[in-house]
């Protein structure tokens, strides 16, 4: 069963990167099909939409799409998934709409815009949350002196630290061997979500146990880095192969 917390997610940012590296590496065909959909936008036009909307009540179903709960105790095997659907879930509707290519052109957008959107998003750890702090949202923090919470470091904080615009920060990390673009596309939904399951331990080495609101700044960030440009190149890489099957 899946807990209800804000449906914050990547920034701008880190959804543009991925989205960005993903766009690097469709194939012609792709790109083609892609674009007639988008009208010419790029994906990192698209990327964050699906955060703009969610100030519209009228969106409000969609807010639990973003995340997906396991305490660290609990398996994938067997879990029950919410009613209200989840990024898992989503994520296999959205395919389904993108390969079926029966819907409007309008409803083509939006699966495309949310299916950009929540492969960024289930790579970052804290969207495979736990239920007790709701992905890390009632943690708080300070980040270097200011008053946060530990999902927000890690959708925003430690990207926005590295003083780069998407289109730097996706070239930087887009430098990626073709044997590691087959390993990282050659795994499924499921797959990603155990991964950021599996590097949740890191994100919560806070460092100042026994303090109310621990501090974070450069310490934490480097521990971090080489992890949470992983969480951006794998999302890229892996988006790239989900639409070049899809649309290729």
């Amino acid at each position: 069963m899946t807990a209800s917390y804000p449906a914050m997610s990547f920034g701008a940012n880190g959804h543009r990167i991925v989205a960005r590296i993903a766009e690097n590496h469709l194939t012609p065909k792709a790109r083609e099909a892609i674009f007639k959909i988008t009208g010419g936008k790029h994906l990192a036009q698209l990327a964050t939409w699906p955060d703009e909307i969610r100030s519209d009540s009228n969106w409000d179903f969609a807010k639990p799409w973003h995340f997906v709960s396991i305490d660290d105790d609990e398996s994938f095997d067997g879990y029950e998934h919410s009613q209200q659907g989840d990024i898992l879930l989503a994520l296999e509707k959205f395919e389904k709409v993108l390969q079926e290519k029966k819907a409007s052109p309008e409803e083509m957008w939006q699966a495309l815009a949310f299916y950009i959107h929540f492969v960024g998003d289930i790579h970052q750890p804290l969207h495979v949350g736990r239920r007790d702090d709701y992905g890390g949202n009632t943690i708080k923090v300070k980040w270097f002196g200011r008053y946060t919470n530990l999902h927000s470091v890690w959708d925003s904080s430690l990207i926005e630290n590295e003083q780069l615009s998407f289109r730097e920060y996706a070239s930087f990390l887009d430098n990626v061997s073709e044997a590691q673009i087959k390993a990282w596309q050659n795994s499924s939904y499921l797959d990603w979500a155990k991964g950021s399951k599996t590097e949740r331990p890191k994100v919560y080495n806070l460092g100042d146990d026994g303090v109310d609101v621990p501090s974070l700044s450069y310490n934490y960030a480097y521990q971090n880095k080489e992890l949470i440009d992983d969480c951006l190149v794998k999302g890229g890489i892996r988006l790239a192969g989900k639409l070049n099957a899809l649309f290729d």
